[in-house]
């Protein structure tokens, strides 16, 4: 089957698909049919494809496959009443009572193929404390960075480069870590990791990982999550590494929101506009940098064009056809598939969120385990061998104050490399 995306508008699916909580088990659902006007199709025809649900705020609920029905666009057809499904998922998002198939994949006999396409499901969405205020964005389009600042030299450890790994601050039990548990959870993986990803502001987490990465010899990756609130969180980041900007590798301006809908590309260039401005003012002359996932670049490329370097979050466990034996190569044909888009061909490409749950849901060949993650990360470190400071793994800890989601395999909560627990949700 060829891999093909299309985009279905809302109003006219709404009546596809009512998405209820059943049982435990999810992804279980009766044969149905969609019926899509192509061009590019001169008799009907019938495929199987996978299909990603989303809410009306374009947020991914769960994949199914689907029989699509393709119709000449001159053909005539009547429209039968959809029939009667059964979903079974544990939860649904409270945002709609309604889910919209609006992209779709057909499987492929490799991942490599220079055709496919793909949907990613994020994997991090932090819930701030407290809920950040609504507020009008620019959608002014800044211009290029003319001259990105040097690369800062990553940590080593015998020698070699470190891989990075991403940390988050709260909970399970909900709530903010303490300075200590901070410190704690640094003690645990610091030394295996050069570059610690964090994703906002809130929690003082800057100050407590400022604090803990200072003693034990690691680099920092900030990030502003709230591009309403950029000029604030970079005067909560100054404060938060007092101003001892050597300890910062990136700041990065947003995650994902392009792929996820909380911004558009306009929105998301403007903020990086504005960050860059207010952290040279504050004295950070490092990189400056939009993340989002591939499928955004991809289609964007302007993301990374901007940024002082491409920041992408690859998940190779959301492609359906890929083995935690293919990850790293995955990861490596994706990489190369950003850098054909780019204007500059050279441009250093840092994959910023890669990894594997060893729990949850298979997706196809994708399947979860503790074995499977294993050897993910393994073929994800050999592919990156050479430069292991341009991956950052995903993630530290189990993120037990998440939310488990049929979108995401019910696996959501379980990323931690080896299965590791935060000591304060043991």
């Amino acid at each position: 089957m060829r891999p093909t995306t299309l985009s279905l508008t809302l109003l006219s699916l709404l009546h596809l698909s009512a998405g209820q909580p059943h049982h435990h088990h999810a992804h279980q659902h009766r044969a149905r049919k969609i019926t899509v006007t192509d061009t590019a199709h001169t008799t009907a025809t019938e495929v199987p494809e996978v299909v990603v649900y989303v809410d009306q705020h374009n947020r991914p609920l769960r994949t199914v496959t689907e029989t699509v029905v393709y119709v000449p666009a001159s053909a005539e057809t009547s429209r039968a009443p959809a029939p009667t499904t059964t979903t079974t998922t544990v939860f649904t998002p409270p945002l709609s009572s309604k889910d919209v198939p609006v992209e779709k994949s057909a499987s492929s006999a490799s991942h490599s193929s220079n055709s496919s396409t793909f949907k990613h499901v994020s994997t991090f969405e932090p819930i701030p404390y407290p809920l950040p205020t609504k507020s009008s964005r620019t959608s002014s389009h800044p211009s290029a960075s003319s001259a990105p600042p040097p690369r800062p030299p990553p940590p080593v450890s015998g020698g070699r480069a470190l891989h990075g790994v991403t940390y988050s601050p709260y909970k399970g039990a909900g709530g903010c870590k303490s300075a200590a548990e901070v410190d704690k959870d640094f003690a645990l993986v610091a030394k295996d990791y050069g570059v610690i990803r964090l994703y906002g502001v809130d929690c003082d987490q800057v100050a407590t990982a400022y604090a803990a990465a200072k003693k034990y010899g690691n680099k920092l990756f900030l990030g502003i999550f709230d591009i309403n609130s950029v000029e604030q969180a970079v005067s909560t980041i100054a404060a938060g590494v007092n101003h001892d900007w050597s300890i910062v590798d990136t700041v990065s301006v947003g995650n994902e929101l392009v792929n996820n809908g909380g911004a558009t590309v306009s929105q998301s260039l403007a903020a990086l506009s504005q960050a860059r401005t207010a952290l040279r003012a504050a004295g950070y002359k490092g990189p400056v940098v939009i993340v989002d996932t591939f499928v955004a670049i991809l289609a964007h490329p302007e993301l990374c064009d901007q940024s002082d370097y491409c920041a992408a979050n690859i998940h190779p466990f959301f492609d359906p056809n890929t083995g935690a034996h293919q990850a790293g190569s995955f990861v490596t044909s994706i990489v190369e598939k950003i850098r054909s888009k780019l204007a500059d061909k050279s441009k250093r490409i840092v994959v910023t969120e890669t990894g594997w749950p060893w729990q949850g849901e298979s997706n196809g060949a994708a399947v979860p385990g503790i074995d499977q993650q294993t050897a993910a990360l393994s073929s994800i470190k050999s592919a990156y061998a050479d430069n292991a400071s341009d991956v950052i793994l995903f993630t530290a800890f189990n993120d037990m104050w998440k939310k488990p989601a049929a979108a995401t395999f019910m696996a959501e909560q379980f990323w931690g490399m080896g299965g590791r627990y935060s000591p304060v949700d043991q």
